[in-house]
């Protein structure tokens, strides 16, 4: 599978250390998408989105197939000494028009194409007191666009404007929503994806 992938991220402005984290990783079916926020700021809330991604890292990697509810409660178990973290994941699937979602917490995420989707979390905090799991699966296509990020940017990104960056480059899908909608007072990250559909020009 062939993802183009634009992303930024940033710790709380005076702090150094990143609660934020995010990864987009090639399994054995397709692409794994992950939005991680630590609760708190500082080095607690960075221990624990370092622990999040080596354990999803881990578990992705020692089966060849999986399901998005079984990572959650890997994560949940490893981050049981830790303040916890919130977590949105999609899986896209080689060949398959579904798109894969789970979510506990504050994550937002965006599906953009033919259909607008919307995937809603459930409550809780992994690590602590995560409620029951669902993976949820919505229509899909190649090219549409996929876009997370943590609460460290704003809510209420006008639809006007992510229309028109729709057709930018994930890079500067990224880049544009970040300096217009991130804030200093949290941690920020912000993840664009989209699967290339043909012979994309690499420009």
């Amino acid at each position: 599978m062939n993802v183009r992938v634009g992303a930024l991220t940033r710790a709380k402005k005076g702090f150094t250390a990143n609660g934020d984290a995010y990864l987009v990783e090639e399994i054995s079916h397709g692409i794994l998408i992950c939005v991680i926020d630590g609760i708190g700021h500082g080095e607690h809330a960075e221990r624990a989105a370092t622990i999040c991604v080596k354990t999803i890292r881990e578990y992705i990697h020692s089966r060849e197939d999986f399901t998005l509810t079984g990572l959650f409660y890997a994560c949940d178990t490893a981050l049981r000494d830790t303040d916890g973290v919130v977590m949105a994941a999609v899986m896209i699937k080689n060949g398959d028009d579904r798109v894969y979602f789970a979510g506990v917490g504050n994550i937002t995420t965006r599906i953009i194409g033919r259909e607008k989707i919307y995937p809603i979390s459930t409550g809780g905090i992994i690590g602590y007191n995560m409620s029951r799991v669902r993976e949820k699966r919505y229509p899909y296509k190649s090219g549409d666009l996929i876009l997370m990020h943590s609460d460290g940017i704003r809510s209420g990104i006008k639809e006007e404007i992510l229309m028109q960056l729709c057709n930018q480059d994930e890079e500067r899908i990224a880049e544009e929503i970040f300096r217009e909608y991130s804030r200093e007072t949290d941690d920020a990250t912000i993840v664009v994806v989209r699967e290339r559909v043909g012979n994309w020009s690499d420009s």
